[in-house]
């Protein structure tokens, strides 16, 4: 006789099903699954063919719902991200969905079936949104129906996955089963030992279309700042701040005023983008041609943007010879995209070498890191990570494994074919199936 499940779960917003992963590896069964994208439905029915999945949870029959004693889900993120715009719940496609997880606990509750955990997962941002009223609403809210609550922010690198990723977590049990009682969230591990080389597979051959391997192009943007960290004189510190080498013999207005809010007369008499001189007669054209993007908007700057400007002039100054002879050696420098001309160098005190680092092309520049741990996935495929010593990209099967998934079916994968079709996006969207299974282990002994 098969060995009886401990709880039901039904998972909400299932994406590639990451709480189900989780939540079955501890014995627990999966009745009901919703999600929105067609294209990750028809992935989680190959995965996990014994849970019916639907789709938009705005138009199905809560009734119908099976009874569950687990309601969990990372329900819409965008609302309450930098990214999106924190409009929260005024966000008018995404912002009401917690309101939906209401619904659904109403329903249940109004035949005396409450779900008696829930389990939900959100950026980190949702705890100070609108001044913390919006979390505030869905504590008391929770609360109201019988909950009692704890939350907490925890990253898989904690806890020796390679993937640096801070996620709001929250649970609640019903206080007529006896509330939290003991329980507490796990506890990091020795992050010492986190290290990328335990997802990388050297022996990967990239699928056909995959694209993991460096563009001319961006490998030239390798080389070039490869080129200045190795050479950077060795008795002097490299920066903690990000380079930006617009700012390399620039002295326009920055901190009591910004171009916009200068006068015409004044910007002549500057230099801008790498020292260039500036000249002309057409304020917009000067602001356009002469001045740094970040730098051509506001009459006031930002602290955080007048320190960065400061910091990069200063460090012009104490390295000049060395910048203007590197610039004359790569004058290729000036054709580079925007981005490119900007770099992260966060690996103080480790070799000047980039072959033992992670890369990632990100818009606030080339970021270059140590090789414990990726940063936080994105849902922007052009953000993926590129590793030196593999001469690739993560591969789709890698970057699973970044979000601890172990998966029959990937996505963008098609009869051993590889067509991108949202899978990145996907695995960016996704919660980690060993930071649930932690907390789940704690919350449903």
């Amino acid at each position: 006789m098969p060995k009886k499940s401990k709880y039901t779960f039904i998972d909400l917003y299932a994406g590639l099903g990451g709480f189900h992963q989780a939540l079955s590896s501890l014995g627990h069964r999966g009745v009901w699954a919703s999600e929105y994208n067609s294209n990750l439905r028809e992935l989680y029915s190959k995965n996990f063919p014994n849970t019916p999945i639907e789709g938009d949870i705005f138009k199905v029959d809560i009734k119908a719902i099976p009874d569950h004693d687990i309601i969990c889900g990372g329900f819409p993120c965008q609302p309450f991200s930098r990214a999106g715009f924190m409009k929260g719940f005024a966000d008018e496609s995404k912002g009401n969905h917690f309101f939906r997880i209401l619904d659904i606990i109403d329903s249940k509750q109004a035949e005396n079936k409450a779900p008696k955990f829930v389990f939900l997962e959100n950026v980190e941002t949702l705890l100070k949104h609108d001044n913390k009223n919006t979390f505030k609403v869905i504590k008391d809210s929770l609360e109201a129906r019988g909950y009692e609550l704890t939350f907490k922010i925890l990253s898989p690198h904690e806890f020796n996955v390679p993937h640096h990723r801070r996620r709001l977590f929250i649970v609640g049990v019903l206080c007529s089963m006896g509330g939290l009682k003991d329980f507490q969230f796990p506890e990091p591990l020795d992050i010492s030992n986190t290290t990328i080389e335990s997802i990388l597979d050297y022996d990967f051959k990239p699928m056909k279309g995959e694209n993991l391997h460096l563009k001319k192009e961006t490998q030239a943007v390798i080389d070039l700042w490869q080129d200045f960290i190795v050479n950077f004189p060795k008795n002097k510190k490299l920066p903690g701040f990000p380079i930006w080498a617009h700012e390399w013999g620039a002295n326009y207005p920055y901190a009591l005023k910004t171009p916009r809010s200068s006068k015409l007369e004044d910007l002549n008499i500057s230099r801008g983008t790498f020292g260039i001189k500036i000249e002309g007669t057409n304020f917009e054209n000067i602001i356009d041609n002469f001045i740094p993007r970040y730098a051509q908007k506001g009459n006031i700057f930002p602290q955080w943007k007048i320190n960065y400007i400061r910091k990069n002039r200063e460090f012009f100054e104490e390295n000049k010879e060395y910048i203007i002879d590197f610039l004359k050696r790569h004058p290729e420098i000036h054709q580079f995209d925007f981005s490119y001309q900007k770099l992260e160098w966060s690996c103080q005190n480790a070799l000047r070498t980039f072959d033992d680092k992670i890369i990632q092309f990100r818009p606030s520049g080339l970021r270059v890191k140590l090789n414990n741990w990726a940063p936080a996935l994105t849902t922007v495929r052009t953000q993926n990570v590129y590793i030196p010593k593999l001469g690739r990209k993560l591969s789709i099967h890698e970057i699973a494994k970044l979000q601890s998934m172990n998966l029959d079916h990937h996505p963008d994968i098609y009869n051993g074919n590889f067509i991108a079709n949202g899978g990145y996006r996907a695995f960016g969207n996704a919660v980690n199936v060993e930071v649930v299974k932690l907390i789940a282990k704690n919350l449903l002994k």
